[in-house]
Parts: structure tokens; C-alpha cells; sequence
């Protein structure tokens, strides 16, 4: 019985095994559209739309200030305000709820 449920879970899945060849064209493609997304010129029209963060290095421990942090998952919107002082923090956090029209609706009603 296990045999024949390997058997049959590879025939069911043999056309979702891809070769090098076609990862590496996957790889290619994907990357050409991350290109598009971040272009202004063909942002519209890009299959994967994406915006630059202007994020130019990874924190080193020495970062001091006021830091906000905004987290768009599927139901919720969280704001953070970070404070990090010396070897101290303080996080202030805000959960917004995201009705569901706006959830299935379209990016534009979104943002």
C-alpha cells in the first residue's frame, strides 16, 4: 500500500520537479521582473511590483535615535515607534485592524 501511494504522489507530481535549466531560467526571470518593479520607467507594467527601502547597511549595535517601523501583514497594520538609547530601548506599539474591503480590494485602495 505505501509502494503504491510513493507511485502514485510521484506521478501526480512529476511535472512540478524542474530541471537546472529551467530553474536557472526562473531565476533569470524572476530577476528580470525584480528589475522592472524597482524601475520607475516600467513600474506600471511589472509583473512583481516593488519599491526601493533606501535601507544602505545593517545595524552595527551603535545606533541611537528614534526609529519607526511599519508592518503590513494580511489582517493587521503595526506601528512601532523604537527608542534606543545607550544600551537601553523603549518600543511603543500600535495595532491597526485592516477592514476586509480594503483586504480584498486592489493595491490602489490599499495605499
Amino acid at each position: 500500500m505505501v509502494v503504491g501511494n510513493r507511485r502514485r504522489i510521484e506521478a501526480l507530481t512529476r511535472e512540478l520537479i524542474l530541471t537546472n535549466d529551467q530553474l536557472q531560467k526562473v531565476s533569470v526571470n524572476l530577476l528580470h521582473e525584480f528589475h522592472k518593479g524597482l524601475s520607475w520607467d516600467t513600474h506600471s507594467n511589472a509583473a512583481v511590483k516593488m519599491f526601493p527601502t533606501y535601507v544602505t547597511d545593517v545595524p552595527n549595535g551603535t545606533e541611537q535615535g528614534k526609529f519607526l517601523a511599519l508592518d503590513l501583514g494580511g489582517t493587521n497594520f503595526r506601528v512601532l515607534l523604537i527608542t534606543l538609547e545607550d544600551e537601553d530601548f523603549h518600543m511603543e506599539n500600535e495595532v491597526f485592524g485592516i477592514p476586509e474591503s480594503i483586504m480584498l480590494g486592489t493595491g490602489e485602495q490599499l495605499f
